[in-house]
């Protein structure tokens, strides 16, 4: 655009502005399915495909995709094409010794920095998972949680080392509680347990019972491995 025959930057970054917008939407529609198991592990993602079913296209929907490709949600392979990513059970193994190295001790310093606010953001996160009404909220909410404690940690290395697990986290989160939820039924009951347990436990404030209990509630997890062999 031209004024005073000089060219005005704002028509592009109005342009910009709405290319991440329709980006980020695409990407968090395709992340939300990913997570909730409607794209299963292996699937094909069309670009041609999701346009048409998303209305946009192809450009919002190829960056959606290297974005996840990014967090290690979906690959491609040598010739361009788009799958869903199979995570095996050495990636299970990999996340399970990632988590244990991390979450225990920044557990103990989340518990020796927490604040009012953190507190009430973990206990409206229980409440809120009393409410869910699905499998993948309730996955969503137990991310969440764990999030709300390793932020509230405040250090920076250790919160950074967080959200690189954290997509990886994500998908394989809500494959197993569907599974167990399909075994158990009780996904919704166990989480909010052991979850209310650490509460209580960071706010009594030893560092040793807190470290321990973060570590058998991780430890538990790696017990459902047996169960995820038809997923991988």
């Amino acid at each position: 655009m031209k004024t005073n025959g000089r060219t005005t930057g704002k028509p592009l970054a109005t342009s910009k502005l709405k290319r991440q917008t329709l980006t980020q939407g695409v990407e968090q529609r395709l992340r939300s399915e990913i997570i909730q198991g409607l794209h299963e592990p292996g699937a094909m993602l069309s670009e041609p495909v999701l346009s048409a079913e998303m209305g946009v296209s192809r450009s919002p929907v190829r960056e959606a995709l290297l974005i996840l490709e990014r967090d290690g949600m979906v690959e491609f392979d040598d010739r361009g094409r788009t799958r869903v990513c199979s995570m095996t059970t050495a990636d299970f193994e990999d996340l399970y010794l990632l988590r244990l190295a991390v979450e225990p001790m920044v557990a103990v310093h989340a518990a020796a920095q927490a604040t009012a606010v953190d507190y009430a953001n973990l206990e409206d996160n229980i409440a809120a998972m009393e409410k869910s009404k699905s499998v993948a909220e309730i996955s969503q909410l137990d991310i969440e949680f764990h999030t709300f404690i390793v932020e509230s940690s405040h250090r920076p290395r250790m919160i950074a080392a967080w959200r690189s697990l954290r997509p990886s986290l994500e998908l394989w989160l809500a494959a197993l509680h569907r599974k167990h939820e399909h075994l158990t039924g009780r996904v919704r009951e166990i989480t909010i347990e052991s979850h209310t347990e650490l509460i209580e436990t960071f706010r009594a404030g030893n560092s040793k019972s807190i470290r321990t209990l973060m570590q058998t509630h991780i430890e538990g997890w790696y017990k459902w491995l047996p169960e995820m062999d038809d997923l991988v």
